[in-house]
């Protein structure tokens, strides 16, 4: 029985990484946003890893995308613009809250987690 279940498993892993590569997934993403006063320099991510090996569903970041096929989800910039604008967050805010927030989340978890408080440890050296 056991064994059935982690052959089950390898494979549901397997079908999970073929469509994530089938769809594909960026190796790494460069936050590079150009605010009025930029005091921190870009924020690079693994994109792969989150998407496949976290297995972090797209619309937890991409959350106004509707998935169909043949579309590339907009940058958040295109909704959130540098200042708050009614109900819709700033860029800079938007992007600390959801990423700082699942990684604080997890932290609660006590889930193996990117960083949480320090700037540097996202943020590269300003260029």
């Amino acid at each position: 029985m056991k064994k059935w279940v982690g052959v089950g498993l390898a494979v549901l892993f397997g079908l999970v990484v073929s469509m994530a590569l089938a769809t594909g997934v960026t190796e790494v993403v460069t936050i590079d946003n150009q605010y009025t006063a930029k005091k921190k320099g870009p924020v690079v991510l693994s994109h792969k890893k989150h998407a496949v090996d976290y297995k972090v569903a797209c619309v937890e970041c991409h959350h106004m995308w509707n998935q169909k096929k043949g579309t590339q989800p907009k940058k958040c910039s295109a909704c959130h613009k540098e200042k708050k604008r009614g109900k819709v967050l700033g860029l800079m805010r938007a992007y600390h809250k959801n990423c700082m927030g699942c990684h604080k989340e997890l932290k609660k978890q006590g889930k193996p987690t990117g960083p949480t408080t320090k700037c540097n440890d996202c943020h590269q050296k300003k260029s």
